[in-house]
Order: C-alpha cells, then structure tokens, then sequence
C-alpha cells in the first residue's frame, strides 16, 4: 500500500483542519481520525455544531440503536437540504433560487431511506426491494462488462489516460442511469444534476454563485422526473421508475409523488458519485503497486476482497450522521438530545481495536466487516450493486492493461474539496 494512505504517514492534524478543508488533510485525513480516537472518541466539535465520533464499537452501537438516534439528517448540515433551510429566504439570492429551496423544503418532508426512521424506512425499504434483488443486480454483470470493454477499447494508445472521465465515471452513471430510463444523450446533464446533489457535502461554507448553480440544477432533476414519472404511469416500461409506481405492500399505501422523487435523489447520488470514488481508489492503488496488480491478475477471486479492502481504507463517504432522539450515552460521554452526531466510519474502518494492521491492505485474509455501507436496518441499498460494478470493471481493467502506472506525481493528486466524500475528480494512468 503507498505510503501516503498510512496514518502514521499522513500530516499532523486536528479535526477541526479537516473541517477546515487543509487539503493534505482532506487528502489524507487518516492521521488526524487517528489523533481523535485515541484523545477524544467522543467529543463536541464547535466548528461542526455537533458531536464527533471515531471508535468502531461505539459508532457501530449507534448504527444498530434507531430508537435512540435518529436519520433525519442524514446528509449532513451542507448537503442541500441542510442548504436550503439557509438560504430560503436570503434576499441576496435570486428568487428562483429561493423558490427551489423551497420546493427542496416541501420535498423533503418526505423522509426517504436514508433519512427515514423505523417504522417508515421499513416500508419503503420493502416497497423498493424489488428493484435492487440479488438477481435484478445479477443480471447487470454483462452490462457492465460490456460497457468496460468498450471504455478500455477507447483508451488512447499513445500516452496516458485521465481514468475518471475516460473509465471510473462513466461505468456507474450509465448504469444507475439505465436503471432509471435515462437515454444516453442525456448523460451529461445527468452528471450536472449528481454534482449538484453532492457539491454541498462535506464543505461548510459556498459563495452565492455555486448556490445559485446548484439549486439550478436540483430544480431541473425535479422537473425532469416528476414529467418521466408521469409518463411511466401512462406507459409502464422494464425500468426502476416503473417498479418504482408499481410496487405495492398489502396494508400499505404506495409511495408518493415526493417519496419517489426523494428516493431517485438518492439512487442517483449513491450510484454514481460514491462508486466512481471506490473505483478511482481502486486504480489508484493498482497503480502504485505492480505486485498488487500482478497477485490479482493471477487469482482474479481476490478482487471481492480487494474491492472490500480498498472500501474500508478509503471508504468515498468518510462519514454518517445522526441526531439524538433523547439524552443518550456514546462510549461513556453523554450526548444531549437533539444532538448532532457525526459518526466517523472511515476512522472505524482502522481502529486497531478491531483490524490487525489496520493501515494496511490485505486481499488474503478475511476482515472483519468494514463500515463504509453503515450497518444493521439503514444498510446500503446499493451495496451488492457498487462491489459487482468495481469487480467485473477491475478484472476486465486487469485482464486488458498489462501494466498499470501513474503518469502524474502522487503528491499532485487532488481530491474532492469534502471531509464527507473522499476521491479524486482526476487520476492520470498509462495502461500500456
């Protein structure tokens, strides 16, 4: 593993500097998650306006509680709800731009998935089940494989490739965009309206332009589907908007117009950004290790595990959060009601307390399970889908590209400007 991925390598730091998005801690925040866990578990963060966890075993028990601690802010203070309740009536702001928080407002009464507690999430889970079956995920293996061959068949031969646009990017759009019926001349504006949901994550602070652009953006995904679901409902076909309309629980009323919209928010995010991340991570490492490269060539079953590893060292959302339903207690420190949590999963996924060697990469041994999906009711949905993506693409990157190099310095890689979403927008690679 490089070394720049190690938490004895990685700068001296506090939280707060990756609050503050110091770029080699964002880069490599490992050190200071590590500073954290062993000084302060459990502790308030000012800058964050909330409580900052960093054990595996007390995150873990805050995941399994969903009595205790609940989802309703799922995504954080800066992601584009929490946006929204801020600048819905800011005058600096153009009234359109109001209007779309607004209608981000109104929708997000909805609670969906992620940000639904029991007994709510349950029947939403149930109700969209069918679309994400271990058979319905299965029968994308061909489609994946397809399209990565042809990606690595477009690489250029005479010098080295940007793999994110040209490889890393393009295999989970087009998926999760099949999935949810949108033609390919659309891909691009697809790809606006993910940045757009993603852009506020993990970064406190944005200046009105980006504002104004990503709420742009929020509103035409909304219109966008609210008229594709329409069609769907006059004219079902074989995609996930029509499972979507057609599911149905005894007992149980369907879902509704917002809870759909809702619902597509979240597929489109977690099926594009998050597994380009994992993907991107996963090149990046191949990159820096020929070995690594050469022992997954000749047992092509270890890349499940590597995927798995590289998930837990370098998890594409660092972090989850909660809010505490009543005065509770987080690995002895006491935690007011109404708190906000951030729970800390990419420092769990290596405290020493649970991995051996937990900063290094290991596709032999069996780990224990790592917490980049969460755990127990709020799973990742799309879990099965995102490691079945990085396999099949891996192995076919594998099989075709003999020798996979970097074609940049590593200390010149830059990663996403978020404490939350972890990976690169660029990787230069030569394949030859």
């Amino acid at each position: 593993m490089t070394d720049t991925a190690r938490a004895g390598t990685c700068p001296a730091a506090t939280f707060d500097d990756l609050l503050a998005l110091r770029e080699d801690v964002v880069r490599c925040p490992y050190g200071a998650y590590e500073t954290q866990r062993t000084t302060a578990p459990v502790a308030y963060s000012e800058r964050l306006g909330g409580w900052v966890v960093t054990r595996h075993n007390d995150i873990l028990a805050v995941l399994r509680d969903t009595e205790k601690f609940s989802n309703r802010l799922a995504s954080g203070p800066s992601s584009v709800s929490g946006l929204a309740q801020k600048i819905v009536e800011d005058d600096r702001l153009p009234e359109r731009t109001r209007k779309a928080a607004a209608r981000r407002m109104e929708l997000s009464k909805s609670r969906i998935l992620l940000f639904a507690d029991p007994p709510l999430h349950k029947r939403q889970r149930s109700l969209v089940n069918a679309g994400f079956t271990p058979k319905r995920v299965a029968e994308l293996d061909g489609t994946v494989e397809e399209l990565a061959s042809g990606l690595i068949s477009g690489f250029p031969s005479d010098g080295p490739v940007d793999i994110v646009p040209a490889f890393t990017h393009p295999i989970p759009m087009t998926i999760i965009a099949r999935m949810l019926g949108v033609p390919t001349s659309k891909l691009s504006v697809f790809k606006s309206w993910s940045d757009a949901f993603t852009r506020g994550v993990g970064a406190l602070d944005h200046d009105n332009d980006a504002i104004i652009e990503m709420f742009d953006r929020v509103d035409e995904f909304y219109d966008y589907f609210t008229e594709e679901l329409n069609k769907r409902r006059e004219n079902p076909v074989d995609d996930l908007l029509s499972d979507l309309l057609a599911a149905r629980l005894d007992g149980e009323e369907p879902l509704s117009e917002a809870e759909l919209l809702q619902m597509l928010v979240q597929f489109l995010v977690a099926g594009n950004e998050t597994t380009t991340n994992l993907l991107t991570s996963c090149v990046w490492k191949l990159a820096t290790e020929p070995e690594l490269q050469q022992q997954l060539r000749d047992d092509p079953d270890a890349i499940a595990n590597f995927v798995d590893e590289v998930l837990r060292l370098e998890s594409p959302v660092q972090g989850i959060w909660r809010v505490a339903v009543t005065d509770v207690e987080i690995g002895g420190t006491t935690v007011p009601a109404d708190s906000l949590i951030y729970l800390v999963t990419g420092s769990a996924n290596r405290d020493p307390e649970v991995y051996n060697e937990p900063d290094e990469l290991d596709v032999e041994q069996t780990r224990a399970r790592h917490l980049s999906f969460g755990r127990g009711e709020h799973a990742c949905l799309g879990m099965n889908l995102a490691k079945l993506e990085a396999k099949v693409a891996l192995g076919l990157l594998l099989e075709r590209c003999p020798n996979i190099t970097l074609a940049q310095s590593d200390d010149d890689l830059v990663f996403h400007r978020s404490f939350v979403l972890h990976g690169m927008g660029s990787l230069l690679v030569s394949v030859a």
